[in-house]
C-alpha cells in the first residue's frame, strides 16, 4: 500500500512523498545524483527536516529509521541531536566541515566522492564506514572515547581502494574491515595497516597484497573473505587468536589453513570453507553481466570463460589479443547491446586483462576492445 504526503520540505507543500508500507529509509538527493532518491532537491537547499518528526513506522517507531543523503545541507546533523536514527549515509557535494558529536546515529556511512570532509564524530557513534577515497576526510574522536568505533573502508564508484595512507585518524581504531574489489592490477596494500597497533580485529574482502605485515600486528580476530591469492600469509599461530574465518579463499593455501583450524579447535570460534581455485575467482565470481537479458549473459559469460581460458595459456601478445578480439566478437553479436552493456563489457575486457599482466597492459586492452566492437 502506497501513501502519498505532502511535505513543506523546502518550502510550503513542495515536495510529495509516496510512502510505502513497510518502508523504513528515506532518500533526498539531486538529479543525476549516486542513487535514485525518494525526494529531489538542489544541492544546496535547506531543508526542513522537522517535517519529519512526527512520523512513525507501523511499529510505532521514528521514521525514517535510515536516511540517505546527497547534499550540502548540514542542518541534518542538528535534527539528528533530538531525533535518535539508526543509519545515516551522507554525502557530499561540496567540501565542508560538520560537527556530529551531539548527534544520535547508530551507524554512519560517509561517501566523500571528490570533497573534502572534517568531521567530529557522534559521541555514541557504534560503527563508521567509509566509501569512497579515506584521504579525503579528517576525522576526531568521539568526546567520550579515545578509540574509533568499529570502521569499514571500501570502494566506492570509480575509486578502488589501494591502501589506507593519508588516515592516520584511523590509528586508534580496534576492528577494521576492508573490503574492495577481487580483480584488478593491484591488491590492497596490508603494510598501509602497521601503524595502526591498536587493531585486535581485522576483515579482509577482496585482492590484498603484502599479507606478511600482519604478523605485526596484535590481532585477536582475523577475517579473510574473496581473497584470491594468500601468498604471504603469516602462519595463524603468529597470533593468539580467538576468532578466524576463511571463506571463499584461494585453494592451495585454504588447505593448510583448514589443517590449522582443525588442530586448534577447541581454542577459539575457527572457521574455514568454500575453498577455490584460482581460476574460479577468474572465470566465475563477479562478472558484469548480471543485469542483462538471460539468453545474452548465458552467452557473454560463456564466451569469457572460454576468453579466460585461452588467456592463461597464451605465450605471446597476439595470442592474448586475439582471445579478447574473439570475447567481443561474441558481444558484437548479441542483441540490445546500448551504453550500460557497453560499460560492462568493458569491465569484462578490462578483467581479463589482469589475468594475463605479463601480456597485456591495460591501454592495450582497451585499444583492442575498441577496434574490435561495433556497439
Amino acid at each position: 500500500m502506497t501513501e502519498a504526503i505532502l511535505l513543506d520540505l523546502t518550502g510550503p507543500r513542495s515536495h510529495k512523498l509516496k510512502m510505502e508500507a513497510g518502508k523504513g529509509s528515506l532518500s533526498i538527493g539531486s538529479k543525476g545524483a549516486a542513487r535514485k532518491s525518494d525526494l529531489l532537491v538542489a544541492p544546496d537547499d535547506v531543508i526542513n527536516w522537522a517535517v519529519f518528526d512526527e512520523m512513525r513506522t507501523g511499529s510505532g517507531y521514528d521514521w525514517p529509521r535510515w536516511v540517505y543523503y546527497e547534499g550540502n545541507d548540514t542542518s541534518l546533523f542538528e535534527w539528528t541531536r533530538t531525533r535518535r536514527t539508526e543509519d545515516v549515509t551522507f554525502r557530499p557535494l561540496s567540501d565542508l566541515e560538520i560537527d556530529m558529536r551531539a548527534s544520535m546515529i547508530g551507524n554512519l556511512i560517509l561517501e566523500p566522492g571528490q570533497h573534502r570532509l572534517h568531521v567530529a564524530l557522534p559521541d555514541g557513534l557504534r560503527r563508521l564506514n567509509i566509501h569512497g577515497n579515506p584521504a579525503l576526510l579528517e576525522l576526531s574522536h568521539p568526546l567520550d572515547t579515545d578509540s574509533l568505533p568499529s570502521v569499514n573502508v571500501e570502494d566506492e564508484g570509480d575509486f578502488v581502494l589501494s591502501d589506507l595512507a593519508g588516515a592516520g585518524y584511523l590509528s586508534s581504531v580496534r576492528e577494521l574491515g576492508i573490503r574492495r574489489k577481487v580483480f584488478g592490477d593491484e591488491g590492497f596494500d596490508c603494510a598501509s595497516l602497521v601503524e595502526f597497533q591498536n587493531l585486535r580485529s581485522l576483515s579482509l574482502h577482496g585482492k590484498m597484497r603484502n599479507l606478511e605485515v600482519l604478523a605485526e600486528l596484535p590481532l585477536e580476530t582475523l577475517e579473510l573473505r574473496y581473497v584470491p591469492d594468500l601468498t604471504g600469509l603469516p602462519e595463524l599461530s603468529t597470533w593468539r587468536l580467538s576468532q578466524f574465518t576463511a571463506w571463499n579463499v584461494e585453494r592451495d593455501r585454504g588447505k593448510a589453513l583448514q589443517g590449522w583450524v582443525k588442530a586448534n579447535a577447541s581454542e577459539g570460534d575457527f572457521s574455514v570453507s568454500q575453498l577455490r581455485d584460482k581460476a574460479w575467482f577468474i572465470e566465475e565470481y563477479g562478472l558484469p553481466f548480471g543485469a542483462w537479458h538471460p539468453k545474452s549473459e548465458k552467452a557473454a559469460s560463456k564466451a569469457y570463460r572460454l576468453a579466460a581460458k585461452v588467456l592463461a595459456k597464451a605465450d605471446d601478445k597476439a595470442a592474448a589479443e586475439e582471445a579478447i578480439t574473439q570475447f567481443v566478437a561474441v558481444i558484437n553479436g548479441l542483441p540490445g547491446i546500448e551504453t550500460s552493456e557497453r560499460e560492462d563489457a568493458d569491465v569484462a575486457v578490462n578483467l581479463l586483462a589482469t589475468t594475463r599482466p605479463d601480456l597485456i597492459a591495460r591501454e592495450d586492452a582497451q585499444v583492442w576492445f575498441d577496434a574490435a566492437r561495433d556497439f
